[in-house]
């Protein structure tokens, strides 16, 4: 069996969507694989080179935003034989500046179903990047063509997760999948997602998933599965064994790369690069 070794490199967690191996990596195992190499994907910036990885593994691509106009940006894909769709959103890219002023946007605000129904408050700034230039819309849209079969399954990373969290909200039907994403509403919208088919991966140090603070009064929705050290997927272990498998994660981490050129000098950020999640999730990360 071929191992994916860990990521230190600070191409791997700012420019995800350089790389060219996607979907050859390792096999599929089950949708918690497949979405994690989807939230990686849609940090590809060029639609043809989108279409070309889809292909790899028998997707087509449904629907396509912002890869022209920046900000929010994704795709919808389709397998025909498997009867799946894929909502993909991007996380966060370092130069685009709308992002930015995105994730600095931490006031909570009121969130709605599609009925008008109180959801409890969101991060302000993830609700109007969702809603921009109608992505909301034309997402929706796009998914009710689909055959009343078809699984829809919402994925996305850091960002892209907290995007498609608020999607998932307003399609409850759909199974959600979220990597290294951050806290996205109150506890009154957590509350409201527990109904929700919600998967959450938090890689061992990844800081983005510990922001907004709780003192702003954020809270995590949906069942975390938490990652340690070595990539393997723990469920969702007592805090003191979280804290100790960091301690000793980082410790690792700062004697083997720190001071590498090239990579990431903390293990807070170097866990979030998406390959980090997807070598985790298709169980296929080289040990420590």
């Amino acid at each position: 069996m071929a191992f994916i070794p860990y990521a230190a490199s600070r191409k791997s967690l700012y420019h995800p969507g350089e790389a060219d191996d996607f979907f050859r990596l390792g096999p599929i195992r089950d949708h918690a694989a497949l979405c994690a190499e989807m939230s990686r994907l849609a940090y590809v910036k060029d639609e043809t080179r989108l279409r070309l990885y889809l292909g790899r593994i028998g997707y087509s691509q449904n629907l396509a935003f912002g890869y022209v106009t920046g900000g929010t940006q994704g795709f919808v894909a389709s397998n025909q034989d498997d009867h799946v769709t894929v909502v993909a959103f991007r996380g966060t890219e370092p130069d685009d500046s709308s992002d930015l002023f995105t994730n600095a946007n931490v006031a909570l605000t009121p969130w709605t179903d599609d009925a008008g129904r109180p959801l409890g408050k969101v991060h302000e700034g993830f609700a109007a990047a969702l809603q921009k230039t109608g992505i909301l819309a034309h997402v929706k849209s796009c998914l009710e063509l689909l055959a009343p079969s078809t699984r829809v399954l919402l994925t996305g990373h850091s960002l892209g997760a907290a995007l498609a969290t608020l999607l998932s909200s307003r399609i409850p039907s759909a199974h959600l999948y979220t990597y290294g994403s951050c806290r996205v509403g109150d506890a009154a919208f957590a509350q409201a997602m527990q109904a929700a088919s919600h998967t959450r991966f938090i890689n061992c140090c990844d800081l983005v998933t510990r922001v907004p603070p709780a003192t702003l009064g954020y809270v995590h929705a949906g069942s975390p599965q938490y990652i340690d050290r070595n990539g393997r997927l723990l469920g969702s272990p007592s805090e003191n064994e979280v804290n100790a498998d960091r301690l000793k994660g980082a410790a690792w981490y700062f004697v083997r790369y720190a001071l590498l050129p090239g990579t990431v000098f903390s293990r807070n950020l170097a866990d979030h690069a998406p390959i980090n999640y997807v070598s985790a999730a298709m169980g296929l990360r080289l040990p420590e």
